[in-house]
């Protein structure tokens, strides 16, 4: 078994993103990734982030500045099983540098979702955006790259629970603001479960911000009249992919929003109005027997 790095850069809500285009025979060719690799004799997880940073992006870090927040198992009958050591830097010096591997580049967090990432990896970057517990994520490929099965388990086990993003602080809403829930019921909850945030427009590819959109005899339309229902539906599918993968029950979605909403959202006319009804995304998960609550119930 191989162990390797892998580490998430922040500046400003934008990760340091490596496109692999420049290495032949590469495993991850195409991909974006971020900063890591191999490690070398007599290195500690810490050690070889911190050469792997510098030597990928000629940035400077210290040991006590990498956040180590999990192992994911990579398994594959292509390749060596991988242990991967996952960290998060948000403090750092200097600016990166050409990187003989692919092309660097700072990217917006909410966009990495959109590119050529590893279909696991959309599972642990979630679990990077939030306070998540030290977690071992088993991730098991077929050879040709599909995403077959994936375990999570958290130290100090929580049940997992789906929340949109926005309720969470995340200003991914179509205004490119956030509706974050009060602190007393966000650390209530807290307590309880291990909180995974959810965007289900961002995950079928929308930008932030964006113009309004509600539902009209099931299918998603933006205030300018243009038809968004397929990426409504992707996002609602990736969402479900999610909540599969993590075994989530329950997910917490935001009130009335042609998405998440559940029960009650607007009617289609831009006017305010409410009508009985889910969000497209509450719908499927509601249809595949995952709990669908909103922050008015709670």
């Amino acid at each position: 078994m191989k162990n390797t790095t892998l580490c998430y850069i922040e500046r400003g809500g934008r990760y340091l993103m490596l496109h692999r285009v420049k290495k032949s025979n590469d495993e991850n060719h195409d991909k974006w990734i971020g900063i890591g690799g191999h490690f070398e004799p007599g290195e500690s997880p810490f050690d070889c982030a911190v050469r792997e940073i510098r030597e990928e992006t000629s940035l400077e870090v210290r040991p006590e500045d990498c956040s180590y927040r999990g192992i994911v198992t990579f398994c594959s009958p292509e390749f060596e099983t991988e242990q991967m050591h996952l960290f998060k830097v948000t403090e750092f010096s200097g600016e990166p540098g050409e990187c003989d591997e692919g092309v660097l580049e700072w990217l917006p967090i909410a966009d990495v979702y959109s590119l050529p990432i590893w279909e696991g990896d959309r599972i642990f970057l979630r679990l990077l955006e939030t306070d998540a517990r030290f977690f071992s994520l088993k991730l098991s490929y077929s050879g040709t790259g599909e995403l077959l099965s994936s375990e999570l388990h958290f130290s100090g086990e929580k049940k997992p629970l789906l929340v949109s993003a926005c309720l969470l602080g995340a200003a991914c809403r179509y205004d490119g603001e956030s509706k974050p829930l009060p602190p007393e019921k966000l650390a209530a909850l807290r307590e309880r479960y291990q909180l995974i945030p959810v965007c289900p427009e961002q995950l079928g590819g929308l930008p932030t911000p964006r113009l309004p959109c509600e539902l009209k005899d099931g299918r998603a339309f933006r205030s300018d009249g243009a038809d968004l229902t397929v990426e409504y539906s992707r996002g609602a599918d990736e969402t479900l992919k999610l909540a599969k993968a993590l075994g989530a029950g329950s997910a917490l979605l935001k009130a009335k929003s042609p998405s998440c909403g559940s029960g009650r959202i607007y009617d289609g006319s831009f006017s305010g109005v409410l009508t009985d009804g889910d969000g497209i995304t509450a719908a499927l998960l509601r249809s595949r027997g995952i709990e669908v609550f909103s922050e008015l119930e709670l």
